[in-house]
């Protein structure tokens, strides 16, 4: 995978309970359900390596695709935009 073609992800930092890994979770839709008529949001979440481990939860932060560092850890922190923004933004 080259450089170039790896993608980059804006999302939130969910758990930050490892010492060098993060969750992170990144809203992609919001849906109404078929049957209830009920708006639900459609979220994805990553599995994040972070080198200094700096961010902590509630942190928005830029994550970018790279090599394994764990068995489900394929993405690392590239930087933290802002940390107390988008607290809310998933709930």
């Amino acid at each position: 995978m080259s450089v170039e073609n790896r993608k980059v992800v804006t999302a939130v930092v969910v758990s930050d309970k490892n010492k060098n890994f993060r969750v992170v979770e990144q809203k992609i839709r919001v849906l109404g359900h078929k049957l209830y008529r009920k708006m639900v949001n459609k979220t994805r979440k990553y599995h994040v390596y972070d080198e200094e481990n700096t961010s902590k939860i509630g942190d928005v932060v830029t994550i970018q695709e790279s090599k394994p560092y764990a068995a489900t850890v394929r993405w690392k922190i590239i930087s933290i935009q802002s940390s107390d923004d988008m607290e809310g933004a998933l709930k």
